[in-house]
C-alpha cells in the first residue's frame, strides 16, 4: 500500500446494523487517489443506476476524504457522495473544516454507508472503531444544536456531519452541515441521510498514516504554508474570501439578481451586499477563540473564514459570514440587498439543514411566477405573505414551510424542475440543468462558462470548470472555450481528489512534491489530473444508463435570451444554439465521447484504466441510442 493512506475503508450497514473494514487496493489508490476520485469509484460499483435515490436500500453514501487530508496545508475537504433525490445520477459535494482529516487520522480512507436503520442512529468513528449509535433524541434538531449534543457525547474535538428536519422530511435538497458552519450543499444527499434515518456522522483521530519521506513532506509543508501566507494576493483572498464576489458579478454582467433577470447591477446596488458591508458585522476575538478548532480548514494558511454577529433585532446571534453564493441565492436572486437579512437567511437555511442555492433559485423561481401572475395566492397553501421580490420576511416563511414539507413548501421541496411539473407551469423559466439548480454566476457574461454548466458531472455546478475566456469575454463561439474549461475541470478534480481548497493557490509542481513525499509514489501533475477524466467518464456512463445523458446536457432557456442591460446587453451564453451544439460536440469529441450521445468510448476507457467499465459504457450507448431514437 502507498505511503499517507491509512489502507482501509469503513463500511456500516444500517439495516443488519453492523460494521466492517476492507482493505484499500493500491491500483485504486493510484488510479483514483482519494477523495472526489474515490467517491465515483465506489459509488459507481455500488449505486444501481436504476436506484430511486430516496430509497435507502437502494443507495449507497460515500465518504471520503482527500489524499493529503491531514498531510498537506489546506487539505481540508470531505467529500460525500450519493445518487441525488434531486438529479437522479451520481452527485459528489464538499465542505472544508476539519472533519477530513479527522477521518482520516481515525484510520480509514473512506466510509460506504449501506441500507437504512429502523430508528434514528449517527455513526461514530474513532481510532479505527466505527459505531452505530442511537440518536432518537437528536430527530428534530438543527444541525447546529445536533453537531454541539454530540460532541457532548463524544469527544469534545470531534468533527459532525449532520443533517436537519429538511433532511429528516426528505427535502429534495436538503444539506450535510459539517461542525455547523460548512455545507456540504449540493444535491440533496442530507434526504439521503434523512431517509437512511441516519442523523450524523461524527469522527476523531489522533494517529496520522505513515509518510514515505517524514524529511521532505516537513520540508514541503513549510514551504508551501510560508509561500502562500507571503503570497500578496492571497492576503487581500484572506481578509474577504468569496463574499466580495457580488461586486465582481455586478461588474461582469454575470449575477443571478431577480431571479437571473439583472445579471448586471450598477455599483451602488452591489455595494450594499460587498465584503466591507459584511465585515462591518465581524464578531468580536473572544468568539473566535471559542470556535477556532472547527472554523478553519485542518492546516489552512489563508484563515478565510469569519464570524459575524447577525444584527437583527431579537435575533442577534453568531453565524459564519455569508461567501458570495449565500449573498447572491438568499440575496440578489431574490431581490434582497440587505446584509443582515441575507446573514440572518443564511442562519436560518443551514439550521434547518437545506442547500442555500438550490432554496435561492427555486424561491426566486416562485416570487417570478407570482409577480407575473403565473400563479395565485390560492396556490400558495400555508404562506401568509406574498412571494414578492425584496421581501426577506416572505423567504424566511417559506424556508420554515419547505423544511416543514407544509402546504407549498410540499411542492418547492420537491426542487424546481418537480415543482413545475406538479404546478404545471413555469418550467421554462425554471433554471437547472439535469435537475440541479445553478450556482450563482450567470454564464452570458463568460462566453463559454455555459458549456461547463451543461457537461458538468453533476449537473449546473461553478465547480467543474471555468474557461478562459475571449477578449472581451463575450466575444467569439462558445467552441474556442471548451479546450480551456477541460484543462481548468481536470484541475479542480485532481483538487478535490487531493482534498486541496481551490482557493490556495498551489502550483502543480508543489503538488507532485507533497504527494510524492507522503506517498512515496513520483507521478506528474499531467499524469495525476487523469483522475477527472476517470471520474467524469464513470460518472456519464452512469448518467446515460440513468436516463440524463446526453438529454441532460443543455442549459435553461433564459441564459440563451439576451442580457437586457449594462455594458453587456444583448449577449447571451452562446452566439446561438447551433454555436452552443458545436461546442458540446467539440467536448465530447475532445474528451473521447461519442460525438452525438456523449458516453465514452471503449478506446477511451482503456487509455484510463477503466477497461472493466467497458461493457457499461456499451450499454448505455445503446439506452441512449434507443431513447433518442424511439422515445
Amino acid at each position: 500500500m502507498l505511503k499517507g493512506y491509512a489502507g482501509r475503508v469503513g463500511f456500516v450497514d444500517l439495516s443488519a446494523g453492523r460494521t466492517w473494514i476492507e482493505p484499500l487496493d493500491e491500483r485504486v489508490a493510484e488510479l483514483f487517489i482519494g477523495g472526489k476520485g474515490f467517491l465515483y469509484y465506489y459509488g459507481f460499483r455500488l449505486i444501481p443506476p436504476s436506484a430511486d435515490p430516496l430509497d435507502p436500500n437502494a443507495n449507497v453514501l460515500v465518504v471520503a476524504p482527500g489524499a493529503l487530508a491531514g498531510h498537506a496545508p489546506a487539505a481540508s475537504k470531505i467529500g460525500f457522495l450519493a445518487k441525488s433525490p434531486l438529479t437522479g445520477i451520481l452527485c459528489d459535494t464538499y465542505a472544508g473544516q476539519v472533519f477530513a482529516s479527522k477521518l482520516k487520522l481515525a484510520g480509514f480512507d473512506a466510509l460506504v454507508v449501506l441500507g437504512a436503520s429502523d430508528e434514528p442512529v449517527y455513526i461514530y468513528v474513532e481510532n479505527g472503531r466505527i459505531e452505530i449509535r442511537e440518536a432518537g433524541h437528536l430527530w428534530g434538531s438543527s444541525t447546529w444544536d445536533t453537531f454541539q449534543a454530540i460532541r457532548k457525547e463524544t469527544r469534545s474535538g470531534a468533527s459532525v456531519a449532520a443533517i436537519g428536519p429538511a433532511g429528516e422530511r426528505l427535502v429534495r435538497f436538503a444539506n450535510i452541515m459539517v461542525d455547523g458552519f460548512r455545507a456540504a450543499g449540493r444535491c440533496g444527499l442530507g434526504a439521503v441521510m434523512g431517509a437512511k434515518k441516519l442523523k450524523a456522522i461524527a469522527v476523531w483521530g489522533g494517529r496520522p498514516p505513515e509518510r514515505a519521506d517524514p524529511s521532505a513532506w516537513r520540508e514541503t509543508y513549510i514551504s508551501i504554508y510560508r509561500r502562500v501566507r507571503e503570497d500578496e494576493p492571497t492576503r487581500l483572498w484572506a481578509r474577504c474570501g468569496t463574499n466580495d464576489g457580488v461586486m465582481s458579478c455586478a461588474r461582469l454582467s454575470m449575477c443571478p439578481g431577480w431571479h437571473w433577470r439583472r445579471p448586471w447591477l450598477p455599483q451602488e446596488e452591489a455595494e450594499k451586499l460587498s465584503c466591507s458591508e459584511v465585515l462591518k458585522r465581524e464578531a468580536p476575538k473572544s468568539l473566535y477563540r471559542e470556535h477556532a478548532g472547527y472554523l478553519w480548514g485542518w492546516g489552512c494558511p489563508v484563515k478565510c473564514s469569519k464570524l459575524i454577529v447577525v444584527g437583527r433585532k431579537g435575533l442577534e446571534h453568531i453565524a459564519v459570514k455569508p461567501e458570495y453564493e449565500n449573498l447572491a441565492m438568499l440575496g440578489l436572486a431574490a431581490g434582497i440587498l440587505d446584509v443582515d437579512s441575507v446573514a440572518y437567511l443564511e442562519w436560518l437555511v443551514n439550521s434547518l439543514g437545506m442547500d442555500s442555492i438550490s432554496f435561492g433559485e427555486t424561491v426566486s423561481w416562485l416570487m417570478e411566477l407570482y409577480e407575473d401572475g403565473l400563479v395565485a395566492r390560492e396556490d400558495l397553501a400555508g404562506l401568509g405573505r406574498e412571494p414578492r421580490f425584496g421581501d426577506p420576511e416572505a423567504v424566511a416563511e417559506l424556508a420554515k414551510l419547505i423544511a416543514e414539507r407544509r402546504g407549498i413548501g410540499a411542492v418547492l421541496a420537491e426542487g424546481v424542475e418537480k415543482a413545475a411539473r406538479i404546478l404545471g407551469r413555469g418550467a421554462d423559466r425554471a433554471l437547472h440543468v439535469k435537475g440541479l439548480e445553478p450556482a450563482a454566476w450567470d454564464p452570458r457574461g463568460r462566453r463559454g462558462l455555459v458549456v461547463s454548466y451543461a457537461t458538468a458531472d453533476v449537473g449546473a455546478s461553478h465547480l467543474r470548470g471555468w474557461p478562459r475566456p475571449h477578449e472581451p469575454p463575450s466575444k467569439g463561439p462558445a467552441r474556442e472555450t471548451v479546450e480551456s474549461m477541460i484543462r481548468d475541470r481536470d484541475w479542480k478534480a485532481l483538487l478535490d481528489s487531493l482534498g486541496l481548497c481551490s482557493f490556495v493557490p498551489y502550483t502543480r509542481e508543489e503538488v507532485e512534491k507533497i504527494y510524492r513525499a507522503v506517498t512515496g509514489r513520483d507521478a506528474k501533475a499531467d499524469e495525476l489530473v487523469l483522475v477527472g477524466w476517470r471520474a467524469e467518464a464513470l460518472a456519464r456512463i452512469h448518467a446515460a444508463l440513468a436516463g440524463r445523458v446526453p438529454e441532460g446536457d443543455r442549459p435553461p432557456k433564459r441564459w440563451m435570451e439576451p442580457i437586457p442591460e449594462g455594458p453587456l446587453k444583448g449577449v447571451k451564453a452562446a452566439l446561438d444554439w447551433d454555436d452552443l451544439r458545436e461546442a458540446l460536440r467539440e467536448f465530447y469529441r475532445l474528451r473521447g465521447y461519442h460525438e452525438e450521445y456523449g458516453v465514452p468510448l471503449p478506446e477511451t476507457l482503456q487509455k484510463l484504466g477503466l477497461e472493466w467499465a467497458i461493457p457499461e459504457a456499451e450499454k448505455a450507448l445503446e439506452e441512449a441510442k434507443r431513447r433518442l431514437h424511439h422515445g
